[in-house]
């Protein structure tokens, strides 16, 4: 059959079906190789949203913090921002679905993207906990710590809380409850303070350090 004796509704199929087809086969490929990417690379995802804070407003940063806590146990956090108010203790997390429950749970609600529920623990928990030994080791007064959980943008948080020091936000929206925070009506940590938080803590990674100061 030749070009020439088609009609302008016959061309116009074979042009378009060519493309519903490869643009089928693009995302049916897509979609799923960057979701199974970014359930395994969350961490990398989440920490470049933190770096980028830490470059921008020259703040120290602390990454794969671990300290002893005992013997026997160990303290994990993520992320240690030092911003100029307060002193961000940030713990990593990706969810498929939803969570909700209040932030003095015992635990919290997960809900799957096929509307099943079960028991997570609660991180708003486990980030007070850490910080609390933190501080019992450090000295640094758990004033000046700020507890977040950062998760997945296209998980939904519906965790109440009225708690101004623990927080769970999505990653991508970091930047925002960053500002909102240090815009508060309350004086800057002392220089000579925040440097020696710094310290204090930093000598206290069993991990590999990789430090941010512009």
């Amino acid at each position: 059959m030749s070009l020439i004796n088609l009609n302008n509704g016959q061309i116009a199929f074979l042009i378009i079906v060519p493309i519903i087809v490869i643009a089928g086969l693009f995302c049916a490929i897509y979609f799923p190789i960057r979701k199974r990417r970014m359930r395994t690379q969350y961490k990398y995802h989440y920490y470049r949203f933190i770096y980028k804070e830490a470059l921008l407003q020259d703040l120290y940063l602390i990454n794969n913090f671990m300290f002893k806590i005992d013997d026997t146990h160990y303290g994990k956090i993520d992320h240690i921002l030092f911003a100029n108010k307060y002193i961000y203790i940030i713990n990593d997390y990706y969810f498929e679905g939803d969570i909700e429950g209040k932030d003095s749970d015992a635990s919290l609600i997960f809900i799957s993207r096929s509307g099943k529920r079960k028991y997570i623990d609660n991180m708003i928990l486990d980030n007070k906990k850490l910080i609390g030994k933190l501080s019992l080791i450090t000295g640094i007064n758990t004033s000046l710590m700020i507890g977040v959980s950062l998760i997945n943008k296209n998980s939904n948080c519906g965790v109440s809380s009225t708690s101004k020091h623990h927080y769970i936000v999505q990653a991508n929206k970091f930047k925002l409850l960053l500002k909102a925070i240090e815009s508060r009506p309350i004086g800057d940590i002392n220089q000579e303070q925040l440097k020696s938080a710094v310290q204090a803590i930093d000598k206290l990674n069993r991990k590999t350090r990789k430090n941010a100061k512009k």
